[in-house]
């Protein structure tokens, strides 16, 4: 018997062939799981390509979501965004107010601080003209090369002029008060985007609304200053019992030709001891040489310390007694631009995440200091507050602003407190700080405004009573309620005659009961991938015009779709319930697209660019007639119902001659013989797992009645009341046309099916860059048949399309499609 192994015999040729397209099947199957993870994982990667809208305040207590922030950055674009937004508009700086005085939601958000340019600086006259979003301590960098200096500002750099304006901010200076003091004129512009020169004598009225205004008028677009000579200052320090202040006062400051800064800091928790500090012009040789403060965060032992105070057993006594008699023992000679230049970053702590530091300022009539300082104590101490510190500085009078807080002198407490950042701290806040500010009015005082709105209006107008003038003149130049904010929603509420052009909300309430009327937003945003075959297809029916097969980039088209894939995949991640059904087609079609592009480019860049040696045949031409046939017909009709056999059929017409014809038709007939076979799959599985689609959409639109007759498609379904209307509107390319001839109408369109954003593609110049100014870009690419051109998604609120189309069009952009849901 022989010692070798016998041999198994061999499987019969049908199980042979069975195994192999059983490992085939195994391998294509593991490839597809293997692939599918990683596509998921790398989807999950994608970061979130949502607008960022969120305004967040110094405190991080207040986040208020508007529509679109927008940052212009001269007095021209300012105008034209403006004048371009027909909803409501707030505005911010620097974000240190701290109850919304910036913004409140669905706002055109104007982000000031790209406007940062100083203008003009006359050396000589001492004055300087500066854009507002510009900080005290970018034009102190432009001062001090000439031995300038601001005249009035915030004890800290970080604010930005037009911001410090709107609130009439005050400083530490000796005899000058509020900012106005310091201010010739501004340019401010309207509602309509008008621009007005305005001061003590042009357009006062306008002027003194705006100054300590709140951006209720206008936008404060560029300031003139006067300015002040930039000369060494002493600091010199005296203890005193607060009894003892008045007298102190009237007989070392008030009235001073040297003093520059003073403040006194009132010690919590007995509030009967203060240190007062004092800065005043010398010829003393310098002690610090630096002439700006370098700036940045404070240390660790600084964060540490300010911890201790608000919180360490002691911690104040241990501030008033040791800290600050250590800190303040010396006596510095500075420049007065060396003490202009503190930081805010200075001031931050270690984290706001469970507790966050907030500021209150109370004005005091010089004849009611003695009165009002005990009552402040006794609700403070009542209440158990935080106090960290409270600083006394000294105001002159400034009567003419509608919202003064200064009508004649006045001492001014900045209280600077510690709270927790829960509801419970804020209703706390809310009940100490009206009780506070009964004893302020009590005292004939008044509390300043860019701070946690907890005031009844009752009181509010108790404190402001020209606050109706100033409503009056925005009722006049912003009569459709523009410009808003949090403060003005507390205290100037739209109402139906100001600021609401309808029942918006009975409205809502009546449409969500309709069958039909909400469907998902998210689509908008997932149709994308859809509609990136059907003008790839457009793309490959123009190029194959003039072009041989194999100089398409096919691979890049591959890389195009999942690229915007992820791009809206990111942008719908968080912010909507995950739509799984929708996602899975977005898949489905993804594979089907990826193979059927990779088997072309893996063909026509190898055999297919063998074959082109040869001159055109028409059966290339007969391709390209298909393709494109193909691509106009997705454009309102299902991929996969396109008539693959009779575009097979048609090419019995050509002739086929030659190597070339014969290797076109061959490989056309291959291709629509598969797509063939593909769609009647899908077309399968689509009926059998998915509702038929609807054909039509529900549009809620406010404007004139009139307005919507003649527009293809569209049929009026009811009024709404008002300019309000319900209509319907056909999906898919007949919806951009519809939507489009809305947006010229100047029709506002409020909701559709329920939505209240849209993503808008446009076609541009490669270099094209102006549409980020009108809306926010999810994602653009280049157009492959054509690399001096591409294609940008912008995500649109709906209620601006009546706004953006005519700007994205005369910016020289193409609307080419309006996704609908």
């Amino acid at each position: 018997m022989s010692d070798e192994t016998q041999k198994p015999a061999p499987l019969p040729l049908p199980l042979r062939l069975l195994r192999g397209v059983g490992r085939l099947v195994a391998t294509v199957a593991l490839t597809s799981v293997l692939a599918g993870v990683g596509t998921f994982a790398w989807l999950e990667q994608a970061p979130d390509t949502s607008p960022h809208t969120e305004v967040v305040d110094v405190t991080q207590l207040i986040h208020i979501d508007t529509d679109r922030i927008a940052t212009p950055t001269d007095t021209a674009e300012l105008r034209r965004q403006v004048a371009m937004h027909d909803g409501p508009i707030s505005i911010g700086g620097g974000r240190f107010s701290m109850g919304g005085q910036i913004a409140t939601e669905q706002t055109l958000f104007l982000d000031m601080r790209e406007m940062d340019d100083v203008l003009a600086l006359d050396v000589e006259n001492k004055t300087a003209r500066v854009e507002a979003g510009i900080t005290w301590r970018t034009l102190i960098e432009h001062l001090d090369p000439h031995d300038l200096s601001v005249k009035i500002m915030q004890s800290y750099a970080n604010f930005t002029v037009g911001g410090s304006l709107s609130v009439n901010a005050h400083g530490r200076y000796v005899n000058e008060g509020p900012v106005v003091h310091s201010v010739r004129a501004i340019e401010l512009v309207l509602a309509d985007g008008t621009l007005v020169r305005c001061s003590r004598d042009e357009h006062s009225d306008l002027f003194w609304a705006a100054v300590g205004g709140y951006g209720a008028v206008g936008v404060i677009a560029t300031v003139e200053l006067d300015l002040a000579d930039n000369v060494p200052m002493a600091r010199s320090v005296a203890r005193m019992h607060v009894d003892a202040f008045e007298d102190w006062f009237a007989e070392n400051i008030r009235g001073s030709d040297s003093a520059i800064y003073f403040n006194a800091d009132l010690y919590p928790p007995a509030y009967d001891d203060l240190v007062a500090i004092t800065f005043s012009e010398t010829d003393q040789p310098l002690t610090v040489t630096e002439r700006l403060q370098a700036g940045g965060e404070s240390s660790s032992a600084e964060k540490f310390m300010y911890w201790w105070v608000s919180e360490a057993p002691l911690g104040k006594e241990a501030r008033s007694e040791v800290i600050d008699r250590l800190r303040l023992a010396d006596q510095p000679v500075i420049w007065r631009n060396y003490e202009a230049s503190y930081d805010v970053a200075g001031l931050e702590p270690a984290s706001r995440e469970s507790s966050t530091y907030v500021l209150q300022e109370y004005f005091i009539p010089v004849e009611h200091f003695a009165d009002f300082v005990p009552k402040m104590a006794e609700v403070f101490t009542k209440h158990e507050v935080n106090v960290v510190n409270v600083s006394i500085r000294h105001a002159s009078a400034e009567p003419d602003s509608l919202l003064s807080w200064a009508p004649g002198e006045t001492y001014a407490f900045v209280i600077y407190y510690k709270m927790g950042t829960d509801e419970a701290a804020w209703k706390h806040a809310r009940t100490w700080s009206r009780e506070m500010d009964e004893a302020i009015l009590d005292a004939e005082g008044v509390w300043y405004l860019p701070y946690q709105i907890h005031a009844t209006p009752e009181q509010f107008h108790r404190a402001y009573p020209r606050a109706e003038e100033l409503f009056a003149v925005k009722r006049r130049v912003d009569p459709h309620y523009q410009f808003r904010n949090k403060l003005w929603d507390a205290y100037l509420p739209p109402t139906a005659e100001y600021g609401g052009a309808s029942d918006e909300e009975t409205i809502r309430a009546r449409l969500a009961t309709r069958e039909g009327w909400n469907r998902p937003e998210d689509q908008t945003f997932l149709t994308l991938p859809e509609w990136l075959i059907v003008y790839s297809a457009d793309e490959l029916g123009a190029f194959l015009d003039d072009h041989r097969p194999s100089e398409f980039p096919y691979f890049a088209a591959i890389g195009q779709f999942w690229t915007n894939y992820r791009a809206v995949y990111g942008r719908v991640r968080d912010h909507y319930e995950f739509n799984t059904g929708y996602h899975l087609m977005i898949g489905v079609i993804g594979a089907s697209y990826t193979v059927e592009m990779a088997g072309k480019g893996l063909y026509e860049h190898t055999l297919g660019r063998l074959f082109e040696s040869a001159a055109r045949v028409p059966e290339e031409d007969a391709y390209a007639r298909i393709t494109a046939e193909y691509g106009a017909f997705t454009h309102h009709t299902p991929w996969y119902a396109f008539d693959f056999p009779a575009a097979r059929a048609s090419l019995a017409d050509v002739d086929g001659a030659g190597l070339r014809g014969t290797e076109r038709q061959v490989v056309t007939r291959i291709e629509l013989t598969l797509k063939s076979w593909w769609a009647w799959c899908i077309g399968a599985g689509t009926g059998a797992a998915y509702d038929p689609e609807a054909e039509r959409l529900e549009v809620w639109v406010r404007g004139d009645r009139a307005l919507l007759d003649d527009i293809d498609g569209l049929t009026v379904l009811d009024d709404l009341g008002g300019r309000d209307h319900l209509v319907s509107v056909p999906r898919y390319e007949p919806f951009t046309a519809a939507a489009l001839t809305l947006a010229r109408r100047d029709v506002d369109i409020v909701s559709i099916a329920g939505g209240e954003r849209l993503l808008v593609q446009v076609q541009a110049d490669r270099d094209w860059d102006d549409g980020a100014q009108w809306a926010h870009t999810v994602v653009e690419w280049p157009m492959l048949s054509d690399p001096g051109r591409k294609r940008v998604a912008f995500e649109v609120p709906v209620r601006r399309l009546d706004a953006v189309v005519p700007a994205l069009e005369s910016s020289g952009a193409t609307i080419e499609h309006v996704y609908d849901f």
